[in-house]
């Protein structure tokens, strides 16, 4: 089969290939499926730089999201699901991901596409979604009427975190790195849209809320922004760990922290059982249907394509989520 791999570790242009590969067999609990979509994100990247927590011996190939076609099953795996067309997340750990025409996933990591939902939405869809339902619903349990403070807000992740809280009645502010993604993050349902390079985030985000500052803020920077954050969390209010997109994980100023009774929370979506995600997706697919929530997608792109946009993601040049799509 036609396969990237990653045969080193340094920039996408410096370490990844097209080529060929054996079709992966599923092992125990495991699924094999035909991809029909494989959205890219900045784990991929990582991986490529072996600065991935999770990154797979040499060559291997990436791709974390895919949507598809069973064709497959591992042993303990029922084999009624053949022939089902589902997404999720793949066993990338292990070399077989989903920049090719088959991969495989643990049976624990797929779900239905909901109904209406095309290829390369529901390959842009699971960790997005799934992910800011674990951090706004399960980890902050924000309200109606809630400020929530999501940065990176013009990434694949920021932008479900905004659309989501929009849905779940958040004031939404977002931060973004210039003008047009500025625009997206509205368009999006984003109330206020903060500049980053251009103001101090923390006091526009007191400014827009009379001194009172985020009730939640969601974080997949990291870094710098995450320990500035403390300096803008409402009384009470819970700062969400989600990701470090910036290189490392922040610190937070636990005086700042304390002083406002505020919490830092961890979110980690693999931290829960399929049946609790189950139920997670079930509630995201009803406000797909309703049409509350969208995937919004910067590209979709073909199989030739993979090694450009994900040098393109390394220079932060994507807003949304861009889909390989056969």
């Amino acid at each position: 089969m036609r396969a990237w791999q990653v045969t080193g570790a340094g920039s996408p242009d410096q370490v990844i290939e097209p080529g060929s590969r054996d079709v992966p067999e599923p092992g125990p609990g495991e699924l094999q499926i035909e991809i029909a979509a494989a959205g890219m994100g900045l784990p991929d990247v990582l991986m490529c730089r072996g600065e991935y927590a999770y990154s797979p011996a040499l060559p291997f190939t990436p791709g974390q999201e895919v949507a598809g076609v069973i064709t497959e099953v591992g042993e303990d795996v029922d084999a009624a699901a053949i022939g089902r067309r589902v997404m999720g997340v793949t066993a990338f750990y292990s070399g077989h991901g989903g920049y090719a025409e088959y991969c495989l996933a643990p049976e624990f990591a797929v779900y239905p596409v909901p109904d209406g939902m095309s290829d390369a939405e529901a390959a842009a869809f699971g960790i997005p979604y799934h992910t800011a339902w674990v951090g706004l619903k399960w980890r902050a349990d924000i309200e109606p009427g809630d400020v929530l403070l999501v940065h990176g807000g013009a990434g694949g992740t920021g932008s479900a975190a905004i659309q989501l809280g929009a849905a779940l009645g958040a004031r939404v502010i977002a931060t973004a790195g210039s003008d047009d993604r500025l625009d997206f993050c509205r368009s999006l349902g984003a109330d206020g849209a903060i500049n980053y390079r251009e103001a101090d985030f923390a006091a526009a985000v007191l400014e827009l809320t009379e001194g009172r500052g985020a009730d939640v803020i969601y974080d997949p920077v990291g870094g710098e922004i995450f320990e500035r954050s403390a300096s803008c969390i409402a009384p009470g209010g819970r700062l969400l760990a989600v990701g470090f997109a910036c290189g490392r994980w922040g610190a937070a100023d636990t005086r700042a922290l304390v002083m406002r009774n505020g919490s830092v929370m961890g979110v980690f979506v693999g931290a829960y059982g399929h049946d609790e995600m189950s139920a997670c997706h079930a509630e995201l697919a009803g406000l797909y249907a309703a049409g509350r929530i969208t995937v919004p997608l910067a590209a979709t792109i073909g199989f030739d394509e993979v090694g450009d946009y994900l040098c393109r993601l390394e220079r932060r040049e994507i807003r949304g989520k861009v889909v390989v799509v056969r």
